[in-house]
């Protein structure tokens, strides 16, 4: 547990964290300075084989070297681990012995290393308190407002790679596999102390390297096409026209191994190869077809069970996991083939190779090599951990043990093949946006959305729409369930060369067999809820941008567990709420994991929350016993004064797409502000500053709420010079008497209709409480917006 001398409120402790950020996005892009090894940062040598890395006041490295000749060569300075390869600022300190311990003191911490045994304590300088090792609980990677870590895990958690540094950054080639040490000779540990969550994850992005943007595509829905090899390319074709037939948004189509990487014409042979299968040849090219999906808006991907035979890659690869990796190939020529698919239209790949020791960075960063600045990579690898495999059911898959930190740079990762149950549902909540996800600094993970029924497929896409990435890995939203002949073909699998059964084909066969073609056409789908959800996810695609560029520039999670949204509330800063998270600052979200028709869902202190759907107002602090016998909703509840950015309503993204017109849905409170986030969608010229920030703010009383639309801070290609701007204003029970843009008092309309049809003016909509206000807006100006309630 977090403590703090002072109690802060909870919108305190927003608009510090908001200083954070606006500090951050202002100076993060320019802080990639020419890299030194040899002076790199600040270096403490206590002893001939001990050296204390200082990288600021509040964080640092103790490295132990075995080393013969040379015990801290630069060449070794970054490991895999660290992802800031840039200098880092001097650190002042001092140095001194006391008995058998060196002492070193920075202007926040003392560090006490014992001489004898190597055992180190951390201190608040002058020695007054203790504040490493410790007792209390562990959350994620974090415990008593620290964190210490080696390049495997935190606290020693089991983990299945090397704890020793083994591969190390090479300035020359820009690669982590070419400067490699074979033997276990260093051993690193990394402390950093907050001790507050927002410092805690600030300076652990920034040692080990912030999660790069998504391509702006990459935030809406990846569907899988999986028929193992009865998969043919019509088929794929047909399920893109399907999903936009039926309106259910959708941006991307990653095809599985009956590309041709397990099936060569329509027979499971062995996975890992690389050419298309002939039933992706024809009637289209590959590249014809590519270029047929492109035009319906649709970005392909394509499994690869195979890797590149890069230096290096299998040294420290634990065996009894190294299989999943069907076939490594010399590397120039994997990367041939893969380009070949490149220079056609694929944009990305999906790593099904399982031990992400190193192997996810050195593809993610070779093909972002290869597409070069103006375009970012589509990648999927992966962080295994679920409650049970059903495919192997005799290892404990509990932790994501195959894991480096390192690993946290190159999204975005799913978990496995996880079970289609509620019990592995309510797992994957708890641990995606809490223990082995958010809490490990890590935000970008899926998971596969394959419920054995059709209310478990609507609570798994509802959790997954409201998460940062949306996926689906096998059933398309219509599906009832897969029939029993295309189950069997694509979920049996063979083992040391024994055919097995897929688990749960028997219970599916029970539930389902002897039904007419007219009875199955009858049962329900999970395809209402999963349009309605996503539906939700396009329109808040700006909200949710602007949460991975906070992820990006500070390392705050998209996806917030309680304890880390609000860790002044004494019932949530324990972990007491593990299955409801905050996604973004707005958003409280509450995912349904069982069959219930109530729930009892909290809601924070400091605020009042709005029911999304009906706009029930709530008190907070407080337990409420919610309905969820509706199975097409979840449970979503809105922050007191959130500003929610919204585009058009719209079934896919465009590449470059501009939010116009930028809708922002407003709850007014006292005080509240928002600051949107905006780039090019496609290229990494972030990465050097090229985007903007917009702040949106918004103060109300009894008679009067004041908006303020702040001029773009910032520049990128594509920018616009002006766009439309509509203000929806909820919770007003009474029409506003005047609405002032600007200085001049504006025009009402009569209805909807009338609204729609003008380019500036304001209609109040009884039904729904709500007042929608319309206006044009100059990036590089200032609007202001008054709406005054009475006469």
């Amino acid at each position: 547990m977090i403590t703090n001398p002072i109690k802060l409120s909870p919108k305190f402790f927003r608009a510090a964290f908001m200083l954070i950020l606006a500090y951050t996005s202002t100076g993060f892009a320019q802080a990639q300075s020419k890299l030194d090894l040899a002076n790199y940062c600040t270096k403490v040598r206590l002893s001939d084989d001990l050296e204390i890395s200082l990288y600021t006041p509040t964080m640092f490295r103790v490295r132990i070297s075995a080393l013969e000749e040379e015990k801290f060569p630069p060449r070794y300075e970054i490991p895999f681990v660290i992802g800031k390869l840039s200098n880092w600022e001097p650190v002042d300190y001092r140095q001194w012995d006391e008995g058998e311990y060196h002492c070193v003191e920075t202007a926040v911490l003392r560090i006490r290393m014992s001489g004898e045994d190597l055992r180190w304590e951390v201190w608040s300088r002058g020695g007054e308190k203790q504040i490493f090792p410790s007792e209390g609980k562990i959350y994620g990677m974090f415990r008593d407002g620290y964190t210490v870590f080696d390049n495997a895990s935190a606290f020693d958690e089991r983990n299945n790679n090397s704890r020793y540094s083994h591969w190390f950054y090479n300035p020359e080639t820009k690669r982590y596999v070419d400067t490699y040490l074979h033997e276990d000779l260093i051993y690193d540990r990394y402390f950093i102390y907050g001790p507050d969550y927002p410092s805690l994850f600030s300076q652990f992005n920034e040692l080990t390297g912030p999660a790069p943007l998504l391509p702006l595509k990459g935030y809406g829905f990846f569907q899988t096409q999986h028929l193992g090899c009865t998969g043919t390319q019509e088929k794929l074709i047909q399920l893109a026209r399907d999903l936009r037939e039926r309106d259910i948004p959708c941006d991307n189509l990653i095809i599985d191994f009956e590309w041709g990487d397990g099936c060569p014409g329509q027979e499971e042979k062995f996975w890992g190869q690389l050419d298309w299968s002939p039933e992706y040849q024809h009637p289209l090219t590959p590249e014809q077809m590519i270029s047929t999906l492109d035009s319906m808006h649709f970005k392909v991907m394509l499994i690869h069970h195979s890797a590149p035979d890069f230096p290096n890659r299998a040294i420290n690869t634990p065996l009894r996991v190294r299989d999943w990796t069907s076939r490594v190939y010399p590397e120039d020529l994997w990367w041939e083939k893969l380009h070949e698919k490149m220079d056609i239209g694929i944009v990305g790949t999906w790593q099904d190779t399982r031990q992400n020791d190193i192997t996810d960075g050195i593809i993610w960063k070779g093909m972002q090599d290869y597409i070069g600045p103006g375009n970012r990579v589509y990648f999927m690898g992966c962080r295994k951990m679920m409650d049970l495999n059903p495919f192997e059911v005799e290892r404990d898959n509990t932790l994501p043990a195959n894991n480096m930190i390192g690993t946290r740079r190159y999204p975005f990762k799913w978990p496995g093949d996880v079970h289609n149950t509620y019990r592995e549902l309510k797992w994957q909540i708890n641990a995606i946006t809490n223990t082995h996800g958010s809490m490990k600094g890590v935000s970008y993970i899926t998971a596969d959305c394959f419920g054995k029924n059709w209310k478990i497929q609507a609570r798994w896409n509802q959790f997954i729409d409201f998460n940062s990435v949306s996926k689906s890995h096998t059933n398309k939203p219509w599906q009832k369930i897969m029939n029993f002949h295309d189950l069997s073909k694509i979920m049996d699998f063979t083992h040391e060369g024994v055919k097995v059964e897929a688990p749960g084909k028997e219970e599916l066969r029970e539930a389902y067999q002897g039904l007419s073609r007219e009875e199955l056409a009858l049962l329900p789908t999970a395809e209402n809820s999963i349009r309605k959800h996503r539906k939700v996810r396009y329109r808040m695609i700006p909200y949710i941008y602007s949460a991975a560029y906070e992820n990006y520039l500070t390392g705050m999670p998209i996806c917030r567990p309680m304890l880390l949204a609000f860790p002044d509330d004494l019932r949530v800063n324990r972990d007491q709420w593990p299955y409801q998270y905050m996604f973004g600052e707005n958003l409280l979200v509450a995912p349904v994991y069982a069959d219930l028709n109530s729930m009892e869902i909290y809601l924070p202190e400091g605020f009042q929350w709005i029911d999304y759907w009906d706009k029930t107002v709530y008190d907070g602090g407080q337990i409420i016993d919610y309905n969820t016998s509706d199975i097409e909703k979840l449970p979503l509840f809105i922050r007191s004064g959130a500003i929610i950015p919204m585009r058009k309503d719209q079934n896919w993204i465009e590449t470059g797409e501009v939010w116009d017109p930028l809708t922002l849905d407003i709850y007014p409170d006292s005080v509240s502000s928002f600051t949107l986030f905006e780039d090019d969608g496609r290229s990494i010229n972030y990465q050097k500053g090229e985007y903007s920030k917009t702040v949106f703010e918004c103060n109300a009383d009894a008679d009067k709420i004041f908006i303020r639309a702040g001029r773009a801070v910032g520049a990128y290609a594509g920018m616009p010079v002006r766009r439309s701007v509509i203000l929806q204003v909820n919770l007003l029970d009474e029409c506003p008497y005047r609405v002032i843009i600007g200085r001049e008092t504006s025009e009402k309309n009569e209805d909807r209709e009338a609204f729609n049809t003008t380019s500036s003016g304001w209609y109040y909509d009884r039904d729904n409480r709500m007042v929608h206000i319309k206006f044009g807006k100059a990036s590089s100006e200032e609007t202001n917006v008054q709406i005054i309630m009475h006469r």
